[in-house]
This record gives structure tokens, sequence and C-alpha cells, in this order.
């Protein structure tokens, strides 16, 4: 499994000022966390421990389960298709240039939305079902994410990170929820993407599965 960023920054007039393309290498131990709890499924213990943005570990689940009379949905173990205005998952940019670990949990320095000084207006999240692309060999499957930012402020605002937060929601059988975001996926751009007052940021990601 491997993936693409590319990252395309346009004007306030839709000119083309800025654009690149690179190769991700950062999925993070969150995303093992979680292929390992869809690994687990019908086994007696179901749980995985992943780290959210804040630091601390959490315990949750991406199956249904039944066990000790309480029932466990993991109907979004990994969403990432995030609403307009929804800083909390989906593709989340910064401005942090440390480089990536494994173990990261969050952003370095966080962009958020809003139209405020340093902020980027965040669009809903599309994701697409690109298939499988038998042109290339060995062949691969593709799954595309994009979204874009826009600059209301009248500063040039710089993303120099690009990360994927998923969205693990889930109730018990009382009806209690967990509603976590984490972080799977981390990279920092080389160069940095300088996105003018008035201009747009398109983040597209590419997630590929190579089919021997």
């Amino acid at each position: 499994m491997r993936g693409y960023i590319e990252v395309t920054v346009k004007d306030r007039f839709g000119n083309i000022v800025q654009k690149g393309r690179h190769e991700m290498r950062s999925f993070v131990n969150n995303l093992l966390k979680m292929i390992e709890g869809f690994m687990l499924c019908g086994g007696s213990t179901q749980s995985v421990t992943i780290t959210l943005p804040t630091g601390s570990s959490k315990s949750t689940y991406v199956c249904w389960y039944a066990s000790g009379g309480r029932s466990h949905g993991g109907g979004t173990p990994l969403a990432a298709k995030a609403a307009d205005n929804d800083d909390t998952y989906g593709i989340i940019v910064g401005s942090g240039e440390t480089p990536v670990t494994l173990n990261d949990y969050s952003v370095e320095s966080k962009i958020v939305h809003g139209s405020g000084s340093g902020q980027l207006d965040y669009s809903p999240v599309t994701v697409e079902d690109l298939g499988l692309d038998t042109i290339v060999t060995p062949p691969v499957y593709r799954i595309r994410l994009i979204r874009t930012f826009t600059n209301h402020t009248p500063s040039t605002i710089t993303i120099s990170e690009v990360a994927i937060y998923a969205r693990s929601y889930w109730k018990d059988s009382a009806g209690v929820a967990a509603d976590d975001k984490f972080m799977i996926m981390r990279d920092v751009l080389s160069p940095p993407y300088n996105v003018p007052s008035g201009g747009i940021a398109t983040v597209v990601i590419d997630v590929e599965v190579e089919v021997e």
C-alpha cells in the first residue's frame, strides 16, 4: 500500500501559482492498530488502543460484537468524508516541518477552519473509488480523497504538512456513543505551499494497493 499527494494552489483569479506531487510514505501507527482491530473481529478481545490528537490513549472498536451483555457497533471505524467546515477529520493541513515518525498522532501545527488570521476555510471531503487500474504494471486499486482550502484572510498562509484524520463512531447497548477522531497518515511537504489571500489550495490524496 502506498499513496501520492497532489497539491494545486490557485490565486484569487483562478491562475495556478504552485503545483506539485509527492509520494506518501507516512501511514502511522494508528492505522496499523485499526487494521489489527479488523483482524480481531470474531475473537474474544476486539478493541484496539489508538492515540488521540491530544496524546491520550483510547480503546475503540471496528466491528460489531456481543460480549458480556453489551453490543458495540463499529459502523464508521475509518470514516474520512468530513462535512463542510469540519476540521476534526478528513484531510487536515498544517504548518509544521518536523519529520514524520511512526508514532505521530497529530499534525505539528494544525491550520484550523475559519477566516481569521492563520486560518483556512475547509470544504467537504470527497471520497472517490477509482477502481482497478490495469493499464499500469502491476495493476493498482485506487481510492481518492479531495479537499479544498480557501484563504479568506489578507495574508499568505503556508501549508507544509498534510494528514488524514479518521473518525470512529460506535454505541454500546445502553446507547452511549464514542466518537473518536485520530490521525492515520501525516506527510511533510517539501517545498511547502503558499496560499495567497483569496487563493485556494486543492489537496488530492490517492491511496493505492498493488495487485500482483
